[in-house]
């Protein structure tokens, strides 16, 4: 599938600092793109391009492809919930950790090291947004995509979670080929064996 980096996961891939890979973007040396959020991605194969144009290494996780997936890490207080996203996105071909609260997300973040997080809007304790703000102040996932999930779909809970910075917004009840699609749209496209399978 396609594989897209956030700047800081590109630094840490080439050994490089993030204002280095940032300033490479800047003067249009190395090609990125913007999420809805405003956040830099930058894709496997513009990365590869990079190297080769500018004869550096490269890394061995981004010459094998075929064993490499994207990481999401669900966000919920509510069992059921989080088992549901779990069967849906790993029978998409994701990786998958599971959080029950925004600290325990916290706690995650840096040894699984999402590519993407799907968050819970109404959690005891620390509630969606906190946890988003928590998620943006850590150097690893400042630029991690962020999927805002809640039963409420009225234009006041849209704006503010536009106004807070979430990438996406995806209401519940799920319904699998809306959540699929928003996931796709801020990693890359879905795992080859969903998009040739027979269904079910």
């Amino acid at each position: 599938m396609a594989k897209y980096f956030t700047t800081f996961e590109a630094s840490r891939l080439l050994g490089v600092s993030l204002p280095t890979i940032v300033n490479w973007v800047k003067a249009n040396r190395l090609k990125a793109h913007k999420t809805p959020g405003g956040h830099r991605r930058i894709s496997r194969d513009d990365l590869l391009k990079f190297l080769q144009k500018y004869k550096m290494p490269v890394p061995k996780e981004l010459g094998d492809e075929e064993t490499s997936s994207t990481r999401v890490l669900v966000v919920d207080d509510e069992p059921d919930e989080r088992e549901l996203l779990r069967a849906v996105l790993e029978h998409a071909g994701f990786e998958v950790q599971l959080a029950p609260s925004g600290f325990d997300a916290g706690l995650l973040v840096g040894t699984f090291r999402p590519n993407l997080v799907i968050l819970d809007l109404v959690m005891p304790g620390m509630d969606g947004f906190a946890a988003l703000s928590s998620l943006r102040a850590r150097d690893e996932t400042a630029d991690t995509p962020v999927i805002a999930c809640s039963g409420l779909a009225d234009e006041d809970t849209a704006r503010k979670v536009e106004a807070a910075g979430f990438d996406a917004h995806v209401v519940k009840p799920y319904r699998h080929e809306v959540l699929l699609a928003a996931v796709e749209r801020l990693v890359g496209s879905r795992p080859a064996r969903e998009k040739t399978g027979s269904g079910g």
